[in-house]
């Protein structure tokens, strides 16, 4: 310890006797050694570490000085901080005449403009705060505030406001963050149940991160979600890397056993069996899966082919692109010129779907350019042989009536701004009623039919999680449409509910356990929903709650605390009793005309009150979403931080501009 204290402070020394020797002019500083390829070596040089001639091999190319006010870089082998430098620094040196040119017009300006006095600091924070917000929000490089016409700017705006520097921003972002993961935390610990997505992507770099998403229901009954971290993923990845990842998620977070929704991929199935958390598999993923292995019939892949050479050749060629909107213009309605043609992406099916169908609007137009007399040889021949005949157009349209469903499909489950799960059985009764084989279909779509009916059957076989989801929505609990489910629904929903204790309230406590009927409600009680109960076969007595009567089921203002289990939500000390009777008059009540126009989250805010232990799992089984959208959604963003100009950005700050764009509500 002693040596490593002396050695630094001898380091320290030398350090200041070189600054000392170049504040005093008395080392020369010498220019770029040979050609330099950029301009910034001419406010730039070095030290000598050894006598002789000024080489390379005579010079301390580790650090730059600048020749003008003697400030020292590291040579790291880029120029980017030496240009950041000059253009802060020494602008008037390096493009003098632009600055004689703009620098009267500011002082003019500045003259009849500059507000008196001093900013003050609120106003000061203010700003800082709304400059915080810009980077993150619109994925701004921090380094925008070195840049000169952005100071100028905000100059321009308020001289007396001073710009930080990047490093400023840099620890005012991480101190932002430990804020909003305040917030965040606090949210969560509110929340009995909660799920997640969690997928991996890879940056520019090669380098591999996971992103993992919490998703809740809220107290007020509203769906919320939240990106939790984007950690950087060394090493393999195998089941067993990923698992203590989550689980380092999950303790750094304090949260409880969540649900958790991913892609099909064995390392994530294998993650969730180490850890033992339960796990849907994204339904975006099964509807991709389905339908490309659905379109690998030559037939079809011979047409796929086809229009990806007739989309390739238009979008290589500017002349051909031209002559297809001049084509439009004779052919069609303002409303279809201008269209370009779609090539699709591997990774997204739907892009498919809209390929084709942009090449049915612009059939007419493609015929009639094919046949123009005026084209290239090669251009001619290539659109000849690329250009839809009419069986193949039959085809395809055919082909666009079968994928136009599992698109809405697509659309429906990958929607984070409200629950999916209780969508999933009725999507997916949907889709197998739109590929029932008719007698009247072609050979080729019978058989494009048949395998997606057998891929359903394989990939969306019902699940306790989606089936309980769509029981607990107030709109589908009947499972008409999966009639021959509803004896295992039930018997699932009886055994969750027996084993759920109400939480009653402490007195004076500030905010009231979940499913909970407390005395502070009793002046604004909603209307219980219309009930139908069937025959009574449990044996228990059945009452009509909205009945005068049946006031003694809430809990008055003075009723003993003592007497709460009782009289509170009106239960006997039957449990089993109490639980079963809830269940009855959940699946009995009618829907008013009313409540249809409410959404499910709408309607349980409403109503669950009267079925506190249902209410319970619908916040669990609700919020569990229906794909792993939220985190690949993450993918787009990371892209845009992780650009080739920003390529080098540190695996703290990719997590620390993912966690604070996506989290900008807690802000």
């Amino acid at each position: 310890m002693v040596v490593m204290i002396q050695l630094k402070t001898k380091q320290e020394k030398m350090a200041s006797e070189v600054d000392d020797e170049i504040n005093n002019n008395e080392m020369e500083i010498f220019p770029y050694p040979g050609k330099a390829k950029s301009d910034v070596w001419k406010f730039f040089g070095f030290l000598k570490k050894t006598d002789g001639p000024p080489i390379k091999a005579n010079l301390d190319m580790t650090t730059a000085i600048c020749r003008v006010c003697k400030k020292k870089y590291a040579n790291k082998g880029n120029t980017t901080n030496f240009r950041m430098h000059i253009d802060g620094e020494h602008y008037g040196d390096l493009e003098p005449k632009l600055k004689q040119k703009s620098q009267p017009r500011l002082d003019s300006f500045l003259k009849t403009n500059k507000p008196v006095g001093k900013i003050s600091p609120e106003r000061q924070s203010t700003i800082d705060d709304a400059l915080n917000k810009m980077i993150v929000g619109k994925v701004l490089p921090v380094s925008i505030v070195d840049n000169i016409y952005f100071r100028a700017f905000v100059e321009l705006l308020d001289p007396r406001y001073q710009v930080p520097s990047r490093p400023t921003v840099i620890k005012r972002l991480e101190e932002k963050k430990l804020k909003v993961e305040d917030k965040l935390k606090s949210q969560l610990k509110l929340s009995a149940d909660i799920s997640i997505t969690h997928d991996g992507w890879t940056s520019l770099n090669t380098e591999s991160y996971y992103t993992t998403t919490v998703h809740f229901i809220d107290n007020d009954w509203c769906l919320q979600s939240a990106v939790l971290g984007t950690i950087k993923l060394a090493g393999s990845h195998t089941g067993q890397n990923i698992a203590n990842e989550l689980k380092n998620t999950q303790d750094r977070w304090s949260l409880p056993k969540p649900t958790a929704t991913s892609d099909n991929a064995a390392n994530e199935q294998k993650a969730y069996e180490i850890l033992g958390w339960n796990r849907f598999g994204c339904y975006g993923h099964r509807i991709n899966l389905i339908v490309k292995n659905s379109l690998s019939f030559p037939e079809v892949t011979r047409v796929l082919g086809k229009a990806r050479t007739l989309v390739g050749f238009f979008h290589k060629s500017s002349s051909m692109t031209d002559m297809l909107h001049e084509k439009q213009k004779l052919l069609f309605s303002d409303s279809k010129v201008g269209h370009r043609l779609l090539i699709d992406v591997a990774t997204r099916w739907n892009s498919t779907l809209f390929m084709l169908q942009r090449l049915l609007e612009q059939a007419p137009v493609l015929m009639a350019l094919a046949n123009d007399t005026s084209l290239p040889k090669h251009a001619s021949t290539t659109l000849k042989n690329s250009v839809f005949n009419f069986d193949e157009l039959t085809l395809v349209e055919n082909m666009v009536k079968i994928l136009v469903p599992f698109e809405k499909a697509t659309t429906l489950v990958c929607a984070d701004q409200h629950p999916t799960m209780h969508k999933v059985l009725p999507i997916v009764t949907k889709l197998m009623r739109a590929t029932e084989i008719s007698d009247d279909d072609a050979a080729v779509i019978k058989k494009i039919k048949q395998k997606m009916l057998a891929e359903m059957s394989k990939r969306t076989q019902s699940e306790d999680i989606s089936l309980m989801a769509c029981l607990l929505n107030p709109f589908t609990k009947g499972l008409d449409f999966v009639s021959e489910e509803r004896e295992k629904a039930h018997g699932l929903l009886r055994g969750l509910v027996c084993g759920i204790t109400i939480v009653k309230k402490e007195k004076d406590t500030q905010e009231a356990p979940e499913g909970e009927v407390s005395a502070e409600k009793d002046n604004n009680v909603p209307a219980l929903p219309n009930l139908n109960l069937p025959d009574n076969e449990t044996g228990h007595e059945v009452h009509d709650l909205s009945q005068p009567s049946a006031a003694k089921k809430l809990k008055s203002a003075d009723t003993d605390d003592w007497l709460e289990d009782v009289v509170c939500v009106g239960e006997s000390l039957d449990v089993g009793s109490a639980a079963e009777h809830e269940i009855e008059r959940y699946l009995g009540c009618q829907i008013d005309a009313v409540d249809h126009n409410l959404t499910v989250l709408e309607w349980w805010k409403k109503n669950s009150l009267f079925f506190p232990r249902i209410s319970i799992l619908a916040k669990k089984f609700l919020a569990i979403p229906a794909s792993s959208v939220s985190s690949e959604r993450v993918f787009s963003l990371g892209g845009q931080i992780v650009s080739k100009k920003r390529c080098r950005l540190s695996h703290s700050n990719v997590d620390l501009f993912i966690f604070l764009n996506k989290n900008m509500k807690y802000w």
